[in-house]
């Protein structure tokens, strides 16, 4: 499990069956469940806590996570609209040296991503992303939040063929989410992009066996 790459081949036979999509498998695909940089680091810390902890829920994973994380809370089970805009417009604050704290982890991921693409690193234009995602941290925040709860939901099913039930519906609630207008607003001219692979999400969700 030391060195388990995000593959098809390597995936429990009903996720391969099932996730015949390419962008399920991306490495890059930023609303693909392992796309993103919070997506792969939640599967990537899911597979080697689940290693120590089978018998637990990977909710106790996603609150332990996401509570290292330092993100405000946010109620997981909401589709509120009005909720949703105060949390990503709200006063919400962080500890700066927990945002410092990702950077180096970060960096080393889109250096990872642009070798894989055979592309050069570009670290202005890395810091030039960055500083302006934390001028809007509300939705970095949330958005984060449904990555890892989308990459832990999509990730048991490629290791196990099955998903938790409660894990199941906070997956489908974090897709539905995403879909808001107030969220998918945020995307420009991706947005059409984002709500094709969103959906096909949610359907394929319906489809997985929980446990």
């Amino acid at each position: 499990m030391d060195n388990f790459e995000l593959a098809p081949e390597n995936a429990h036979p009903k996720a391969k069956e099932l996730l015949t999509e390419e962008f399920y498998w991306s490495p890059i695909e930023e609303s693909a469940p392992f796309g993103s940089d919070d997506g792969s680091d939640a599967f990537y810390g899911f597979l080697e806590w689940r290693n120590k902890n089978i018998n637990k829920s990977p909710i106790k994973y996603l609150n332990q996570l996401i509570g290292e994380w330092g993100f405000p809370p946010f109620d997981w089970n909401t589709l509120d609209t009005i909720k949703i805009s105060e949390y990503i417009n709200g006063n919400n604050t962080i500890d700066n040296s927990a945002i410092q704290d990702h950077i180096p982890a970060m960096k080393e991921h889109f250096k990872e991503m642009a070798d894989r693409e055979g592309k050069e690193f570009d670290e202005a234009l890395f810091n030039q992303s960055f500083n302006a995602a934390t001028g809007d941290m509300g939705g970095t925040y949330l958005l984060g939040i449904d990555n890892a709860i989308i990459a832990v939901g999509f990730g048991q099913f490629v290791l196990e063929g099955l998903i938790d039930k409660e894990l199941k519906k906070l997956t489908k609630i974090a897709l539905q989410r995403e879909l808001t207008q107030i969220l998918i607003d945020r995307w420009g001219d991706y947005k059409e992009t984002r709500v094709k692979l969103l959906n096909k999400m949610i359907s394929d969700i319906e489809k997985i066996e929980t446990e």
